[in-house]
């Protein structure tokens, strides 16, 4: 694919990522604790599947929750208890954090060198969500609350479901670099024997902005001067969200060198960076997920104070 395509893909994915947030920025009281209470596993769920799973199902629990309200209203007082009117309005949340989660991803994914400006796009619709709804509902049909549920309904349901097919994760694009030479690639690139049923590539078919299932690098064969085979381990080049939050650099004295190291006596970690790769549980052993966590929740936190 055409740079000019790859960019044209990626616009039209913050495009699309922007009207799916606008849909999720209707939630009341009780769907703002469904937001908030749904949060995390729902953004596990985007990280372990992709964006689109997420958006879909934000977009059903959307328009399922909004739906059974209007008909609540329609039926009139009495036809529908008051914990399940609660229980309808969280479901709201839920799909609303599940679709935004899916939103945010794609547009920081897609634009890793533009990060803030990719992703104040649905941030910003995100927040006029409710504005628009309530503008629209109050030009096309004013003071009628069945018909405003049901545009709720329909918007919400109709903006994901159309927007998830132009949601798109675009690989990044990798510039050519000098090819090193033998005694430079010898002294910054760790080899290890091969048995010979490692003389045989594998390669893996992946849809990017979803984790590896079986490793971030592919094995590239060379000889050395003893006309040994040798596997050298080299990065995947597709971008996914299962970066380290928490990353330290290594001990090498450039960017990017890799320090020389035994793999076969390495674990099954990802050697695809010189970073560290930290996730899951193992984010709770270090203080600066902590300190991320916290500025996040006070910054976050002022700015709902404002809505």
């Amino acid at each position: 694919m055409s740079e000019r395509k790859l960019l044209v893909t990626r616009v039209v994915s913050v495009i699309a990522a922007t009207v799916i947030a606008l849909a999720c920025g209707t939630n009341g009281t009780f769907g703002n604790l469904g937001m908030y209470g749904g949060g995390i596993p729902v953004g596990m769920l985007v990280d372990a599947k992709g964006p689109t799973p997420g958006v879909i199902l934000g977009g059903s629990l959307l328009g399922s929750g909004y739906f059974a309200m209007h008909r609540a209203f329609v039926s009139g007082p009495g036809s529908i208890a008051l914990p399940w009117l609660c229980f309808f309005a969280f479901l709201t949340g839920i799909g609303g954090a599940s679709a935004f989660s899916g939103s945010i991803k794609t547009s920081a994914l897609n634009w890793p060198t533009h990060r803030g400006t990719a992703t104040a796009f649905p941030l910003s619709a995100f927040g006029l969500g409710a504005f628009f709804f309530a503008f629209v509902s109050h030009v096309a049909f004013p003071d009628n609350t069945s018909s405003f549920l049901l545009l709720l309904s329909l918007g919400c349901f109709g903006m994901c479901y159309v927007s998830v097919a132009f949601l798109r994760v675009v690989p990044r694009t990798q510039l050519y670099t000098p090819i090193s030479t033998d005694e430079d690639r010898r002294s910054s690139n760790p080899l290890r024997r091969t048995k010979s049923k490692d003389d045989k590539p594998h390669l893996h078919d992946q849809e990017p902005g979803t984790p590896p299932t079986d490793s971030h690098a592919s094995p590239s064969l060379h000889h050395d001067p003893d006309g040994n085979s040798v596997a050298v381990e080299t990065p995947d080049k597709e971008p996914n969200e299962t970066s380290s939050l928490v990353s330290r650099s290594s001990s090498s004295s450039n960017p990017g060198d890799v320090p020389y190291e035994d793999i076969s006596t390495q674990p099954t970690a990802h050697h695809d960076s010189h970073h560290l790769d930290i996730r899951g549980f193992a984010l709770l052993k270090h203080t600066e997920f902590y300190q991320l966590w916290l500025l996040l929740g006070i910054l976050t936190g002022v700015g709902l104070m404002t809505i």
